[in-house]
């Protein structure tokens, strides 16, 4: 993300178009549906499998998909936002994404690249191997 560096409320911040901001948080929000499809199919085959029963867990999966469409339609919004959004506005998004407690997530709000080793931050959430 690009931005103007100016001094606001005796701090450095990094100014951004809104059109930029809105597009970012677009694209965070439209890699969401790949985790719920993936959990969607997990419980499926859980289900298939025997492994809950009943018509309500079926009606839960259609939930899972109904989440799924939604944050792609929020997704799509923002970017249409995006488009008829003046760049004359700016956003000081360092000061915007202090109160998101993931680092990773807040980095790339913020248009920060790091290097996996840096990534290990108290707070955040570690995949782990699931051992059989």
């Amino acid at each position: 993300m690009s931005g103007d560096k100016n001094n606001t409320n005796g701090a450095a911040g990094a100014l951004v178009p809104v059109p930029e901001v809105l597009m970012t948080v677009s694209d965070e929000i439209r890699m969401l549906p790949d985790g719920v499809n993936d959990l969607q199919e997990l419980i499926g085959n859980l289900v298939v499998a025997g492994a809950f029963g009943g018509s309500h867990s079926l009606y839960e999966l259609q939930s899972l998909d109904r989440i799924s469409q939604s944050l792609e339609a929020i997704s799509d919004y923002l970017g249409g936002a995006s488009k008829i959004s003046s760049p004359d506005w700016k956003i000081d998004v360092a000061e915007a994404s202090r109160c998101v407690k993931i680092a990773e997530m807040s980095d790339r709000l913020n248009g920060i690249t790091r290097d996996d080793a840096s990534h290990n931050g108290a707070g955040d959430f570690d995949d782990f191997e699931l051992t059989a």
